[in-house]
């Protein structure tokens, strides 16, 4: 795409804000939740598109580490979860506890950032 256009998050942004900004406090209160719901699904693809390209290598880098394997990640995931029902890899491992945290905290800062409390 040619780099004179706004990128899919600037576009998301402006919709989200015209939204806020001039058509909820001009709907009707009925009318007013499902604006709000649209206002929130819109900057849940807007971090999306920002935060989900990082956060899906992250994660590929750490399952890598995991599994020993280099691979899509819903198969690395797998992988791990067969590894753990069999006993191969401990629940309380410390690399893959780090590993959840890590998936956890992305996964927040992108669907609801509010519910993320960093430590």
């Amino acid at each position: 795409m040619p780099s004179s256009l706004p990128t899919a998050p600037d576009i998301l942004a402006v919709v989200r804000e015209f939204l806020e900004t001039q058509i909820v406090p001009a709907v009707a209160d009925d009318q007013r939740f499902n604006v709000r719901v649209a206002v929130n699904l819109l900057a849940t693809v807007e971090r999306e598109l920002l935060l989900g390209p990082a956060a899906d290598a992250a994660e590929a880098v750490r399952l890598a580490g995991l599994t020993g394997i280099e691979g899509p990640l819903a198969e690395n995931n797998r992988r791990i979860a067969e590894a753990i029902r069999r006993g191969d890899l401990a629940f309380d491992d410390p690399q893959l506890l780090d590993h959840l945290r890590s998936t956890v905290k992305d996964s927040l800062r992108i669907n609801n950032p509010k519910w993320l409390v960093d430590t």
